[in-house]
């Protein structure tokens, strides 16, 4: 007996409920091995401006580093 023969045979003695859940995890799983890898491999569309105004650039930005930071001096241990 093959393994479909048997997943029916035992499907046929469990309640309706049952029935309806391991229908909805073979769905699941078919989806599931059924994509083509290269459409999970594709990003998304991406859409500028959804966080607009959530990050703000310091008044000094561009200001120069000091040259403890260049050269690795930690301030607090000082």
């Amino acid at each position: 007996m093959g393994t479909v023969d048997l997943i029916t045979e035992h499907a046929r003695r469990l309640p309706e409920s049952v029935r309806r859940e391991i229908l909805n995890f073979v769905e699941f799983l078919f989806k599931k091995y059924s994509t083509p890898l290269t459409r999970l491999a594709t990003p998304a569309t991406r859409q500028a401006g959804l966080h607009a105004g959530c990050a703000v650039m310091a008044a000094d930005f561009d200001a120069p580093l000091s040259d403890d930071f260049w050269l690795g001096a930690n301030p607090s241990s000082a």
